[in-house]
């Protein structure tokens, strides 16, 4: 919108939709979506402005990157997001999730779910291959599915003719290369919305955003060839103020990154306890 306020010469008729999308965008916070009441009293300040800025990113029919610094909660915002999805969701909607996540966090992101929303039917994509498969092709329409980058990779076939509602990938550097079997899994499962979680920096490495932006909404950084032109070889040789400008004016209202300082407050005392051990012949 502030492009085309900018271009003169250039017709553009802002409709009633268009202007209420731009209004939405823009207040966030004083979007009107309730938390779950199971989970009222445990999200912090922080994490809400979390929860409300993903459902506005979905129901505007977009996707995005929470980028918040690692220890902040990125799960629980999305846990959240989607138990107030299920509750909100006619019998009729489709609901079903994807998850992909590294090997190591598969069982972790399940006890989080079993922690702070038992109420959602999550299942682990795991075990032998027809196991798997089996729970792919037998995905309800309010299924939460949680699988790893590798086993997606080998199960891709069974998720062919299945439609998610929302795919969400946990430490998205794992697609930063976009040529790489990882990356072109996930951006072949069919979903309506999507949602790249990672807690490290994206901005500094402009080939990793471009491949997580491919993921989230393909084309919206055009082609690579064309973003490498307009974007990455200019700040490459640090020669365009320009080129930061505008690539920060499309991409900041699809990434949320808070850091540690900045929600020092909203965060409990570190508890500290010392503990002296003795310690065993061969450690001596």
């Amino acid at each position: 919108d502030i492009e085309l306020k900018e271009k003169q010469n250039l017709l553009a008729v802002r409709n009633r939709t268009f202007k209420e999308l731009i209004r939405n965008m823009r207040t966030i916070e004083d979007n009107d979506f309730e938390v779950p009441a199971s989970l009222e009293e445990i999200l912090r300040k922080y994490q809400r402005d979390g929860f409300v800025w993903l459902k506005t990113i979905c129901h505007n029919g977009f996707a995005g990157i929470l980028a918040d610094d690692m220890g902040l909660g990125k799960t629980l915002q999305v846990i959240a997001f989607l138990l107030s999805e299920f509750l909100e969701a006619k019998a009729e909607d489709n609901r079903r999730c994807l998850i992909v996540t590294p090997a190591s966090l598969v069982f972790n992101w399940n006890s989080e779910f079993k922690r702070f929303a038992p109420s959602l039917p999550v299942k682990m994509v795991a075990g032998l291959a027809p196991e798997r498969a089996e729970i792919i092709h037998g995905a309800q329409s309010r299924d939460i599915l949680i699988t790893s980058y590798e086993l997606l990779k080998r199960d891709l076939a069974e998720y062919e003719n299945v439609k998610f509602f929302c795919q969400i990938i946990d430490e998205a550097q794992y697609i930063k290369n976009k040529k790489t079997q990882c990356a072109k899994a996930v951006k072949s499962v069919f979903s309506v919305t999507r949602f790249a979680l990672t807690g490290t920096p994206v901005e500094n490495r402009l080939g990793e955003l471009w491949s997580i932006f491919d993921y989230l909404m393909p084309g919206f950084l055009f082609t690579y060839g064309r973003f490498k032109e307009l974007f990455e070889n200019p700040l490459t040789r640090e020669e365009s103020g320009e080129a930061l400008s505008r690539l920060l004016a499309l991409t900041q209202p699809f990434i949320l990154r808070r850091l540690k300082g900045d929600v020092l407050k909203d965060l409990p005392d570190k508890i500290e306890k010392t503990h002296f051990v003795k310690f065993e012949k061969k450690q001596q």
